[in-house]
């Protein structure tokens, strides 16, 4: 196994091992070394909500000058295709996790009396937003687009510039998670809330099993025209990539299987290099059913307010805009959509917190979901893109 590999999998155990320590360790620890890991936590989430802006600039100015002259084929086919399936998943879990809450699969947590104050942080400091995420998201979009109209030579050069610095921005930010959880858990475990929501959310993850990958699975049925022959085809080709994705929790991980798989489902094997490299890390089904899920789980287990329609579809147009801007690393899917979450669903830096800290810990399960609706949209790629040919050719005779 390679170095890169180790990491992979190590990674998602690091985070696993931090939220452990706070649950099984965290009543033996002083007061005060627990605010100075709450102080942390809260110091990683000022300057990533601070910094965020300028990396999703360059996620999704890169992906869109990659594109080069399939920019515009990419507007406008996938796009409306991705962004379609984003929403319509995203409002599905919204019905979902509504309907749930009300037949009781989670409820508002009552907050015990702890014989110790709540825990404060030893210092706490503000900083002050440049831009908007908004305005990040729509230039980056926009700039991509319209970049090879400038010098090649400078657009190669913007690239390289991007790349680095989103990747500098990853190699420092993934060490400095296991705290940025472990503090937030040690705040929740020392005002005795943690053992509480853990097992609250775990209702929640069964739901997302059963609806997430029972939605993805009906996909693969109806594209198989309920033929248990083709249905059990497209199963077998995906599981390579459906293992290596859970046992990575990054679906670039799985990339080559998930093409591999995609040549052997469609029908025009050279769709698959364009519709899974271009999905890889913006349509994401398990994450557009488990954060939207997971967000409405704790608020009503907090006992704060649940968003109307109008406030929930707000939320889910920057959610599904967002996803071009997620990087495909273990946590990636959580990190770009903490200040939506924060801006549109009033999250403060404790539900931020552990938000993250539960997204990681089932970030494996997610990351094969994400994998299995990549596949099913492969097979709708090129459906649609057959139609498209067959359509030409009779107008054309």
């Amino acid at each position: 196994m390679s170095l890169n590999n180790v990491k992979k999998f190590a990674m998602p155990l690091i985070f696993l091992l931090a939220l452990l320590f706070a649950i099984l360790l965290g009543g033996l620890l002083p007061v005060t070394v627990k605010s100075f890991f709450y102080t942390i936590s809260l110091a990683i989430k000022e300057c990533l909500i601070f910094i965020l802006p300028l990396v999703i600039f360059a996620l999704v100015y890169q992906s869109f000058s990659r594109l080069g002259i399939n920019a515009l084929k990419f507007l406008f086919l996938i796009i409306p295709l991705i962004c379609c399936s984003n929403f319509a998943n995203t409002f599905l879990s919204y019905l979902v996790g509504m309907s749930s809450i009300k037949l009781g699969a989670i409820a508002k947590i009552q907050a015990t009396q702890a014989e110790l104050p709540a825990l404060l942080p030893l210092f706490s400091f503000k900083l002050p937003s440049i831009v908007s995420n908004d305005i990040a998201l729509f230039s980056g979009i926009v700039c991509g687009i319209f970049s090879k109209l400038i010098q090649r030579s400078m657009d190669e050069k913007m690239v390289h510039f991007f790349d680095v610095f989103v990747k500098y921005f990853f190699k420092i930010l993934l060490p400095t998670m296991p705290l940025f959880i472990m503090g937030t858990a040690l705040k929740l475990q020392h005002d005795e809330m943690l053992s509480a929501i853990c097992s609250k959310y775990w209702a929640i993850m069964l739901v997302f099993v059963v609806s997430a990958y029972g939605y993805v699975l009906l996909q693969f049925l109806v594209l198989s025209g309920f033929r248990f022959g083709r249905f059990a085809f497209y199963l077998k080709n995906i599981t390579p990539a459906l293992i290596t994705a859970f046992g990575s929790a990054s679906s670039a991980a799985a990339l080559p299987l998930s093409l591999k798989a995609a040549e052997e489902n469609l029908r025009n094997k050279s769709n698959a290099a364009i519709i899974i490299p271009s999905t890889v890390n913006v349509h994401l089904v398990g994450d557009c059913f488990f954060i939207p899920m997971l967000a409405l789980g704790i608020l009503v287990s907090l006992g704060l307010p649940l968003p109307g329609c109008v406030q929930y579809f707000l939320f889910a147009v920057y959610f599904v805009l967002a996803k071009f801007a997620v990087a495909a690393i273990p946590g990636g899917g959580i990190l770009v959509m903490l200040p939506i979450l924060q801006a549109h669903l009033n999250f403060n830096g404790e539900m931020l917190g552990l938000i993250t800290a539960l997204y990681v810990l089932f970030d494996p399960i997610i990351t094969a979901c994400n994998v299995a609706g990549n596949g099913a949209m492969a097979i709708i790629f090129d459906r649609m893109t057959k139609g498209i040919q067959r359509k030409r050719l009779a107008s054309n005779s």
